[in-house]
């Protein structure tokens, strides 16, 4: 008799989430989908940019790869649109909910290893005690005071940065900025990460800060476990079959059709070494036909393509290493290397 039994789900007695997680180009989604298929489940996926439609080759976004598999979460927001970790965790919570509803095994898979953790830890945003617009007063740039100082009515005029404003600072004034804002963010985020720098900023600004709400569920997380150097040759693998596909061409069509560079380079990895390539190169991007195709053509064949391309490749690397070194921070994680072992531990977890 097969141990896991859906109805258990459905009475409140197995409540349970299975997390896949691991670096880029581990092969995540085919065994989340392998486990979806067995344990009756859907996948809801964790990726910080499948979110956004239109974003394919370069997040690995292969719908065919579900094989019939329903998935929650991808092709959700349009470019540009906001999607961060709080505007995404609702929604995560609203579909793990909906498929346990339905008997189902909320199967979470993805790369974005603080969505994950966002998840099975219960993030959630608080209105800090005793917040005030003084802090952000004193974070202010001398230029912005000088010229706020001019008016009759500054706080009323002046409330916040805009992201508008905040994208137009370099990382050392993001710093500064969150520094003067909150001086604990400061102490644990990623100072070199925009992103990471312009949210906590936000936060800071509304006076909002993470706390954790346990989540009323079990989860067994699972990181795939490669050979270091297996890894790696999948990626390179990986970054020439993606090319091949026509993700130069993609990054072409999203800017054609408004997507902002700036935006599509704050992505990072495919997107800003491709973006910033063709803008470097003076790929006329707005054109259409022949002329489009041809001209794709000579880049492709051009000594600082293969530059472009091989320096993605040791960027991807380099970016494996940190995801793996960010899961080793979490105990509760179990390494396993090949689905056989990761559908007996499922089969375990979800028979008890």
């Amino acid at each position: 008799m097969d141990p896991f039994d859906s109805q258990k789900v459905r009475s409140g007695l197995g409540k349970k989430v299975i997390t896949i997680q691991g670096p880029t180009a581990s092969g995540k989604t085919g065994i989340g989908v392998k486990l979806a298929k067995e344990f009756n489940g859907e996948i809801v996926s964790a990726d910080s940019r499948q979110v956004y439609r239109g974003l394919d080759l370069g997040t690995g976004k292969d719908l065919a790869e579900y094989d019939g598999v329903k998935y929650h979460l991808i092709n959700i927001a349009d470019p540009g649109e906001k999607m961060t970790l709080f505007d995404y965790l609702p929604l995560a919570r609203v579909a793990i909910d909906d498929i346990l509803s339905r008997g189902k095994l909320p199967v979470v898979v993805g790369g974005t290893g603080l969505y994950v953790q966002g998840i099975v830890e219960g993030f959630t945003l608080s209105q800090k005690k005793n917040s005030s617009n003084r802090s952000l007063d004193s974070a202010r740039d001398d230029s912005q005071l000088s010229i706020s100082s001019q008016t009759t009515n500054t706080k009323s005029q002046i409330s916040k940065y805009s992201r508008e404003q905040l994208d137009n600072k370099t990382v050392e004034q993001l710093n500064n900025t969150l520094e003067k804002l909150d001086p604990e963010k400061h102490k644990t985020v990623d100072r070199k990460n925009r992103h990471r720098l312009i949210r906590a900023i936000e936060l800071a600004q509304e006076g909002l800060e993470p706390t954790k709400v346990k989540p009323d569920f079990e989860a067994l997380q699972i990181a795939v476990d490669l050979p270091r150097q297996e890894l790696f040759e999948r990626i390179d693998r990986r970054v020439d079959e993606r090319f091949e596909a026509g993700m130069l061409e993609e990054v072409i069509s999203l800017l054609r059709s408004g997507a902002s560079a700036k935006w599509l380079m704050n992505l990072g990895l495919e997107y800003k070494l491709i973006t910033d390539f063709i803008l470097v190169s003076g790929i006329r991007y707005n054109v259409s036909g022949n002329k489009s195709h041809n001209t794709l053509y000579k880049i492709r064949n051009t000594n600082e393509f293969a530059a472009m391309k091989q320096d993605l490749k040791y960027k991807i690397h380099q970016f494996a290493r940190r995801q793996l070194t960010w899961l080793r921070r979490f105990p509760e994680i179990n390494w396993l290397s090949n689905f056989e072992e990761i559908e007996r531990f499922a089969r375990i977890f979800l028979s008890h």
